[in-house]
């Protein structure tokens, strides 16, 4: 039997503020704002890899 092997996207820093503004009903001038880290953990929690 095979074990399923999950594909994780990376991500750039432009689309994980896209993907910020959209799950944390912010605009954008505050998604801009947010550290690499706070960036990080938004895309962990939809279970996507920065790639920045």
């Amino acid at each position: 039997m095979k074990k399923l092997i999950r594909k994780t996207y990376g991500v750039s820093r432009d689309k994980a503020i896209d993907i910020a503004m959209n799950t944390n009903c912010v605009s954008r001038e505050v998604a801009e704002q947010y550290t690499d880290s706070e960036l990080k953990e938004v895309l962990q929690l939809l279970g996507l890899k920065a790639n920045f």
